[in-house]
């Protein structure tokens, strides 16, 4: 089950939000490599963040499930109120694929899937890093 929602959610982002150019499980890509990290920006790595478990009988659960989505974009444009409009602009592109993610992932619920309840944004954060990478991380239940 646990990869059935895993892979019902990188098909629902590969599907509904083109400005994405890597959908992974995150694994540690953004947070443990030498030179770059190992993905093309900007890109979504999601993971299963906790599942709490309800016995329901002797052998049957029911699972409420929390994912996070890590959002990342390489930050190369001036955003500052100096700055060129086409530079800003360029900078507001993690913003438009958050609100895509969004509207892609609340309140939808996998057709293949029926025994996966409908998706939830619990709360968005932002990620400070010294690399120049600008990242969020949005976290979803369901």
């Amino acid at each position: 089950m646990i990869n059935d929602i895993l892979t019902a959610i990188a098909a629902r982002l590969a599907a509904t939000e083109p400005n994405l150019k890597h959908i992974d499980e995150d694994w540690g890509q953004l947070d443990y490599y030498d030179k770059a990290p190992p993905v093309k920006f900007p890109c979504a790595l999601f993971n299963i963040k906790t599942i709490n478990w309800v016995n329901q009988s002797q052998k049957v659960q029911d699972g409420v499930f929390e994912i996070s989505i890590k959002v990342a974009s390489f930050k190369l444009s001036n955003s500052s109120s100096n700055a060129p409009s086409g530079q800003k602009a360029n900078d507001n592109d993690i913003w438009i694929i958050l609100e895509n993610i969004h509207k892609a992932l609340q309140g939808w619920r996998p057709d293949d899937y029926p025994s996966i309840g409908s998706l939830t944004r619990l709360n968005l954060k932002g990620v400070n890093r010294d690399d120049g990478i600008k990242q969020f991380e949005v976290v979803t239940n369901g």
